[in-house]
């Protein structure tokens, strides 16, 4: 059963910003670790930072020789059933690292030249070169780095649905940055019968056949072709004639050649990379550049189709069905957290709901982080005076147009840690010129910047379907600015 069914959170996967993983089985994802390198917003920063103390403790462990700390650091790494990522068949298997091979692993370090010379900087990077470390083992190595940060995102996604947990379990070993080395203890985390878990954010997941292929790709596309090309361009010793049909004779390199001169062996290819670092680079910068995953691919994992046109129609049914009033300002609330995640992402992730801020003084309806990597939600985040890095939400469920007390009250949340730019979604505006005028007043003032949306505009971008729905929405939103410009 789905996590979101077992939850009644009445939602589906588009609208939700985790993984809704099936809790009887694995779901063949991975976590990547180059989405917290590349990734904005303040859980991608604490987790890539985590990541990389990690990493540096276990190679500086390895760089004095400290067999005892290098094996302890690995021991860590225990086999992480929580998310439910990978391959297993029936009940969720991790593949962490056990006790004997932690200490294959750190003896594969020790003699890998490619730490020795500065070739293996990240997890990826061992993904390709360390003997003993496979794709599933970069997923679940990364699970155990980050469960603290996964057990708080854990714990907003349940208060965001309004649901409390009462379960108070040991958390496992958890990574102290601070101090370089595990600690661990106990937190609330849910359990579904007599099975813990922990949710993942789907923005940072990876589909497992990229990451399976990894070192095939940069062995096929990269090393051989550059042996070929090499042999062939110089007339190398590689290099063989073929006969054709009409007694042409053509130069040839044939893989068993290059097989014989780079096997294909993660130690050989190793000392391929160090000798050609320009080569892997090149992969690198190809193959690890990371992509969100689409929702129709995360379904496709699940082998579940996605129909948006029809999702579309659905949703919007949904928001006109809702009444205005307080009466049912929290349905309404509820429903916008989904739309809004819908038609943004991937630009936005981690809602929080009703976060307070201030010494809790102050409430946010809605808060997500900023992980644009391009489009309009990068420029806001880029912009010296928006400073976007949240996008912070306010649902107004009022039967009425919104006034000046509504456009005060988020910009009083505005802060130059979190940024000056907001959204507020409400049913209509009856009297736009004045709304416009209002949130020009405001961004002339320095006081911030302030998008409004209306049901009209949601409707208009869920039934844009899969080729509109972004461009749409980017539409509206530049739309806005440019008119505070005017």
């Amino acid at each position: 059963m789905q996590v979101s069914k077992a939850l009644n959170l009445g939602k589906t996967q588009p609208e939700l910003d985790f993984v809704d993983i099936d809790l009887s089985t694995d779901t063949p994802l991975f976590l990547d670790p180059a989405a917290f390198y590349e990734g904005q917003g303040r859980f991608a920063e604490d987790c890539s930072r985590d990541i990389e103390t990690f990493f540096e403790a276990v190679l500086h462990a390895a760089g004095e020789g400290d067999h005892e700390l290098g094996v302890r650091l690995l021991r860590g790494l225990k086999e992480p059933d929580e998310i439910q990522f990978g391959f297993s068949v029936g009940p969720p298997r991790g593949r962490g690292v056990g006790e004997f091979q932690a200490e294959q692993i750190f003896e594969a370090i020790l003699r890998s030249k490619a730490i020795k010379s500065g070739l293996i900087r990240d997890l990826n990077d061992a993904l390709i070169f360390v003997p003993g470390i496979g794709p599933d083992k970069v997923s679940d190595i990364t699970t155990n780095i980050v469960r603290r940060h996964l057990i708080e995102y854990t714990q907003n996604q349940f208060a965001l649905y309004g649901i409390e947990i009462n379960t108070l379990m040991p958390t496992g070993l958890i990574w102290d940055s601070v101090s370089a080395d595990w600690t661990d203890g106990y937190d609330y985390i849910p359990v579904i019968n007599d099975q813990k878990f922990l949710l993942v954010p789907k923005r940072f997941v990876k589909y497992a056949y990229d990451f399976t292929k990894a070192g095939q790709r940069y062995y096929t596309g990269y090393v051989a072709n550059f042996i070929r090309q090499r042999e062939l361009t110089s007339m190398g010793r590689l290099v063989r004639f073929r006969e054709s049909k009409n007694g042409l004779k053509t130069p040839h390199v044939y893989n068993e050649d290059i097989h014989r001169e780079v096997p294909r062996d993660k130690n050989s290819v190793a000392d391929f990379s160090m000798k050609h670092p320009e080569i892997y680079e090149r992969f690198k910068n190809a193959f690890f550049k990371f992509s969100p995953m689409s929702v129709n691919a995360i379904l496709a994992a699940q082998k579940e189709n996605f129909h948006e046109i029809e999702y579309g129609k659905h949703i919007v049914k949904a928001l006109s069905s809702i009444p205005s009033g307080d009466r049912s300002a929290s349905d309404f609330q509820s429903l916008v957290v989904g739309i809004i995640h819908f038609i943004l992402y991937p630009q936005i992730s981690n809602p929080v709901l009703e976060r307070s801020i201030n010494d809790k003084r102050k409430r946010i309806d809605i808060s997500f982080d900023n992980t644009s990597q391009s489009g309009v939600f990068s420029r806001i985040r880029q912009d010296p005076f928006m400073m976007g890095r949240e996008i912070m939400i306010e649902c107004k469920n009022y039967t009425h147009d919104l006034k000046n007390p509504e456009i005060d009250q988020l910009i009083g949340r505005f802060d130059p840690r979190r940024g000056r730019f907001g959204i507020i979604v409400c049913r209509n505006i009856t009297d736009r010129k004045t709304m416009v005028a209002r949130c020009a007043d405001a961004f002339k003032s320095q006081q911030g910047v302030i998008v409004v949306l209306t049901d009209a505009d949601l409707e208009e971008v869920l039934l844009a379907g899969p080729l509109g729905r972004a461009t749409r929405i980017d539409e509206i939103i530049q739309g806005q600015l440019r008119d505070l410009l005017a």
